[in-house]
């Protein structure tokens, strides 16, 4: 029997346990369908501010155009602020799309005031994005040990952050036609958000303004499947992640670093957000101590793009 069959049985046959009595026909026919996205899924390369080749802004979106990538994400923080008309001026006329803004945040304190504060950083923030069209901001709600003095208790956390930081966050992003985009982590980094389908749970909860994203990093230690974590961010899902799976660099330098399974998953969903390179990169034979140089850099960077893009069109 070919696997695929094989396979096809197997579900039927635990889906007659479930749907009672009948025949594997009856079986088949209550098993769940997923409909044709509306349109079809579209692979976005993107890379992160600091990881882009080039010194000067328009250097560095020069070098993306010019390498098949369609988006850039860039750095949270005062950057957003202080860079919004330069970034403006050279988009200008441009196929490039602007992803995310990504930096540390951290709503988990068990002091109000901090949180507040927290809060009242990110809304100058919110705004740029919003005046450049960004996807959104990047959030994650917790990191550390919640169990250690000073911070909340996930369940006091989750209902602070559905009811009154993430959802005012969320509230200005949407006035200002942008959002939050939760990103879950890995255990060892917040015990709180660590996977796709509760980050699409507490963006629903919110409400308009808040999204979600995968990333492959954190994804292979807490998701079961790929495909399955994207899909359970289904409308919501926003912005994706992309790194090594073997070690937290650029994608393409260990033979596991297999996507395609996500890709499956993001082509089902008709996904046509940024999928962005977030690691570090290898080290320099040469000298252990450090990174590659550039010029090692850019083939590294080629070479992501070409497996990426092979590894798309085999999903």
């Amino acid at each position: 029997m070919k696997r695929r069959s094989f396979l096809k049985g197997s579900a039927v046959a635990g889906v007659t346990t479930l749907c009672g009595a009948g025949t594997a026909k009856a079986a088949e026919s209550c098993m769940p369908t997923l409909k044709a996205p509306a349109q079809s899924a579209q692979l976005n390369l993107c890379l992160q501010w600091n990881k882009i080749p080039g010194g000067e802004m328009n250097q560095k979106l020069d070098f993306l155009e010019a390498n098949g990538f369609k988006a850039v994400e860039i750095p949270s923080g005062k950057w957003p602020i202080d860079n919004c008309d330069a970034m403006l001026k050279a988009m200008k006329g441009r196929k490039l799309t602007l992803a995310t803004a990504c930096g540390p945040s951290n709503f988990a304190y068990a002091e109000e005031a901090k949180r507040e504060a927290e809060v009242q950083k990110f809304l100058p923030i919110i705004e740029a994005l919003g005046k450049m069209k960004s996807v959104g901001l990047i959030i994650c709600p917790a990191r550390g040990k919640l169990s250690e003095p000073g911070w909340l208790s996930g369940k006091d956390l989750r209902k602070d952050f559905v009811e009154n930081t993430g959802r005012r966050l969320a509230e200005h992003a949407h006035k200002h036609g942008t959002s939050i985009v939760l990103e879950p982590l890995r255990r060892n980094e917040t015990p709180f958000l660590r996977q796709v389908a509760d980050g699409a749970t507490i963006a629903r909860d919110i409400g308009p303004g808040c999204a979600v994203m995968g990333d492959f990093w954190h994804m292979q230690l807490e998701e079961t499947s790929f495909l399955g974590a994207f899909i359970s961010g289904g409308k919501l899902l926003k912005h994706v992640h992309i790194a090594g799976l073997k070690k937290r660099i650029i994608p393409g330098v260990f033979p596991e670093d297999n996507y395609v399974d996500g890709f499956k998953g993001l082509k089902l969903l008709g996904y046509r957000g940024a999928v962005s390179f977030e690691g570090g990169w290898p080290k320099d034979p040469a000298n252990p101590k450090k990174s590659v140089a550039e010029p090692e850099r850019i083939r590294l960077i080629k070479n992501m793009v070409k497996l990426l893009n092979e590894q798309w069109a085999m999903a």
